[in-house]
């Protein structure tokens, strides 16, 4: 007669198993305890209305995989009702309704699910749709908008002129642009508590300052000035203490197409410093060709992040502690891009 003898250790196990397991894996467990208790398999099976032979199954699966053996065997579950719909819905949401012919500019899961009757017969329910969404990778969340943004006709000019003078290695060369930082706090991300908000307090009323800054592509240097505002006066003073760092030689300055850098008094003072020479870069690419964008983000997560200044004072003095502390090799490490190793490839 098979009959399973346990120590102390396993029956607690067991009667736990039995409390808390699924009906059919916790009457498993009793098989067991039955047993144990001197019960045979038929006399398990009459108490609790089983085969014997099925009794005698789920013991020696525990006699050799203990409670593991007890449970559940993975199972496959019941077919799709459609084969291909998981292939279909990604291929039907990956293009918007007008394209079917429909007015709506979106789909919903009801609209989609209209769809697939109407267009493929697959008569499934809103659920069975909105699973199918999420297994191949949609998610209901809100888009962005995307301005128009045209191609500068002067790119490829731009571009080979952008060329020639990283290709000068006689020639310094800074990139410039300029950027704005308030005293109403940057919001980032943070951990909280949960079920708690952590609250960012805002100033009475907000204020800013324009920070100029300009970094030599070949050594990472870096110059910085803060402003009131940020007008071609102040970009001209800028360029003005770029002349004093370097009294000799051309100086190649990189920026973007901002009305500050092509005003009428930038022109006119260019015109009176040769020696200093703008190369303008094609409209909508300051992200990818100018490196002191990343010096900007840098700069707003140390110093502006989930952080309220209560003056001008506080604001501009973490700016310049920021930058006291920005080391050429830090420079280099954040800027590096096409445009810095194509710079430095050149260097004397």
């Amino acid at each position: 007669m098979l009959r399973i003898t346990l120590n102390d250790t396993q029956r607690a196990e067991l009667r736990q198993l039995a409390r808390q397991a699924v009906g059919r894996v916790s009457e498993r467990a009793h098989f067991v305890l039955l047993s144990d208790q001197g019960y045979s398999p038929p006399a398990i099976g009459t108490l609790l209305g089983y085969e014997a032979v099925t009794v005698r199954t789920w013991l020696e699966a525990y006699r050799e995989r203990g409670c593991a053996g007890l449970d559940d065997a993975p199972r496959t579950g019941r077919p799709p009702k459609e084969k291909y719909l998981r292939a279909v819905v990604q291929a039907q949401a990956s293009q918007p309704p007008p394209n079917s012919g429909y007015l709506q500019a979106c789909w919903t899961v009801a609209l989609l699910g209209w769809h697939l009757l109407e267009r493929f017969r697959f008569q499934v329910s809103e659920a069975t749709v909105r699973r199918a969404l999420h297994a191949v990778g949609f998610r209901w969340k809100r888009p962005k908008l995307a301005p128009a943004r045209r191609r500068d006709p002067q790119a490829a000019e731009k571009e080979a002129h952008l060329a020639e003078v990283l290709a000068d290695s006689n020639a310094t060369l800074i990139a410039e642009d300029e950027c704005e930082v308030q005293l109403l706090a940057v919001l980032r991300a943070m951990w909280q508590r949960v079920g708690e908000q952590v609250h960012i307090p805002t100033p009475g009323q907000n204020a800013k300052r324009g920070v100029f800054g300009g970094l030599n592509l070949r050594t990472g240097e870096w110059f910085s000035v803060v402003a009131a505002r940020k007008r071609g006066v102040e970009f001209i003073a800028f360029l003005t203490t770029l002349l004093t760092a370097y009294p000799v030689g051309t100086i190649y300055v990189i920026v973007d197409n901002a009305s500050i850098h092509t005003s009428q008094a930038v022109m006119t003072w260019l015109t009176a410093h040769p020696r200093l020479q703008l190369v303008y870069l094609p409209t909508y690419s300051g992200h990818r060709l100018n490196p002191v964008e990343k010096i900007w983000w840098d700069l707003k997560n140390e110093i502006a992040a989930n952080r309220c200044f209560k003056s001008l004072a506080d604001l501009e003095a973490a700016i310049c502690q920021y930058f006291a502390s920005l080391t050429k090799e830090r420079v280099l490490r954040l800027v590096n891009s096409e445009v810095v190793r194509a710079a430095q490839a050149r260097a004397v």
